[in-house]
């Protein structure tokens, strides 16, 4: 019997992996045991949602953040020269007014280019890394494989060391588009790793050292609930959010109030300047909420909080579910056009064929560049978005507003750049991703 860990620290892990066919393919094969570790108070729901005979659930203590992660998190995108990374740089600089750390921060950026200082720091960490964070249940079940799912997640990266420390085989997964530009260095580089996409696998080679012969293209796993019968009739839908069957929905997606402080605008703007014709689904971020403060919604506005929460008013603690994707895929069926700040929810759209506007404006704010969504569009994951002229592009709200009657008289302009958006960010939309990163996962194991 081969023993599996599979990591599911991060909230989006349970609808992205475990309710995909990665988990019922693995849990599925003969001699293959799985062992998924979980956030300790969010044992309970693990158990009654991913347990059966072939799968055991542990739950593992959340750990306050130590400084050794603190110090190699900090070392990590510093050495990572990206766009987005150096606009990070440039937020910190002006929150915090460390003008050493800023500019030790691009010294970082200049020495990242060497691979061997790259290496180096990884050595360092993994030197001084408290291995024994984990160890408990490596001497408990003697895994023959570790599937991290989020490399960069804290909570991995300890289960990483540990399985270095170990010589047990690891897999590593990035698991969304913007990590790898976004989040820096591999703290821990695995022995394989699964992407998404070509253009992930590339910042893999390019930004992580990886050998292009270890890294493997699935697709999205959390996709493939796409293409199967999950779409409700257009009557039901409306009737249970409680809209207009006959009216143009617009669906929002609001960046939340880690971002800025300015959604509350932007509904406002909707609310004022597009008639009785068109009506809005509002999908909070699964974790985080967004500030109202004046804006009160109307009839036209249905409010979507995706996600299960672990205590109150604790959204950054929910944890992302199947039917929360079931909820999104109809959203998207039954809108016509898509308005969000260029976050994964565009990939989601063009999955529909739906018309997407990226808002490039702060509401009525005349905020500086640093401070405003302006800076969004230069992030290099968004630029690669933009790239494919998949989108409109709002600076104002005139734009705003003409972008979404032009959409909704034309709901074909763009098309053929959406699809090629969906080449090349989806890579293959076939339903069969999950599957794919569970032979590969069974493959490595079992060979």
């Amino acid at each position: 019997m081969k023993t599996i860990f599979i990591t599911s620290f991060n909230p989006f892990i349970g609808r992205n992996i475990l309710s995909t066919e990665t988990l019922n393919r693995l849990a599925g094969t003969v001699g293959l045991k799985v062992i998924i570790f979980c956030p300790a108070y969010k044992l309970n729901y693990f158990k009654e949602n991913f347990a059966s005979d072939n799968v055991v659930i542990e739950g593992v203590a959340t750990e306050i953040t130590s400084k050794q992660d603190i110090i190699f998190s900090y070392i990590g995108r510093s050495l990572i020269s990206t766009k987005t990374l150096a606009v990070h740089r440039l937020e910190i600089f002006l929150r915090n007014k460390n003008i050493i750390t800023f500019f030790f921060s691009y010294f970082l950026a200049a020495l990242g280019r060497l691979d061997k200082i790259k290496s180096f720091v990884r050595w360092l960490d993994f030197a001084t890394i408290n291995k024994s964070k984990s160890s408990f249940y490596f001497d408990k079940y003697q895994p023959d494989l570790i599937f991290a799912t989020d490399v960069f997640h804290s909570a991995d990266i300890y289960f990483l060391a540990e399985a270095k420390k170990r010589d047990v085989m690891s897999v590593g997964m990035v698991r969304s588009w913007d990590n790898i530009t976004n989040k820096g260095l591999f703290r821990v580089k695995p022995d394989k790793l699964i992407v998404h996409n070509n253009i992930v696998r590339e910042e893999a080679v390019k930004y992580e050292d990886m050998d292009l012969e270890n890294i493997f293209v699935s697709g999205l796993p959390q996709f493939d609930i796409y293409l199967e019968d999950i779409i409700v009739p257009r009557d039901i839908f409306f009737k249970r959010i409680g809209l207009n069957p006959s009216r143009k929905t617009i669906l929002v997606a609001p960046h939340g109030r880690r971002f800025h402080k300015t959604d509350w605008e932007l509904l406002e703007i909707l609310k004022n300047k597009l008639d009785n014709n068109f009506q809005f689904i509002v999908r909070f971020p699964p974790n985080d909420t967004v500030e109202f403060n004046e804006f009160v919604p109307d009839k036209r506005f249905f409010i979507e909080r995706p996600g299960k929460e672990f205590g109150v008013n604790k959204f950054n603690e929910r944890e992302v579910q199947k039917t929360d994707a079931v909820t999104l895929a109809n959203n998207l069926f039954y809108s016509d056009v898509v308005v969000n700040y260029g976050s994964t929810i565009s990939m989601d759209a063009v999955v529909f064929d739906k018309p997407v506007i990226i808002v490039a404006f702060d509401g009525w704010e005349k905020l500086p560049y640093i401070k405003s969504v302006r800076r969004f569009l230069d992030y290099d994951h968004i630029k690669k978005l933009i790239c494919t002229g998949f989108c409109k592009i709002a600076h104002k709200e005139e734009d705003l507003v003409s972008h979404i009657h032009n959409y909704i008289n034309n709901p074909s302009c763009d098309g053929e750049n959406r699809k090629r958006l969906l080449h090349e960010q989806v890579w293959k939309f076939d339903g069969q991703s999950g599957q794919r990163i569970a032979e590969y996962v069974c493959q490595l194991v079992l060979s």
